[in-house]
């Protein structure tokens, strides 16, 4: 990522963006962008990676419900 300071104080206890994308069911990228948008702190990018998910889970598409019959199901005028 350019232009983002990943080295110096706190990064040294950073996680891995491989081991950070298998334990949220990341991928590589959306991993790495989490990490270098949320800095060094473990607990604030796995509260970022939660939202994300949550996010993506808002966008996917649902199927919709099956609509109901009158008169519940039964057939006639």
């Amino acid at each position: 990522m350019r232009g983002i300071k990943t080295t110096g104080a706190g990064w040294e206890d950073a996680y891995d963006p491989v081991e950070f994308a298998e334990k949220h069911g990341l991928t590589l990228g959306q991993a790495k962008i989490i990490l270098n948008s949320n800095g060094p702190s473990r607990h604030t990018c796995d509260m970022a990676a939660v939202a994300f998910r949550r996010a993506l889970e808002l966008k996917r598409p649902r199927p919709l419900p099956a609509k109901r019959r009158r008169n519940g199901g039964a057939e006639g005028p």
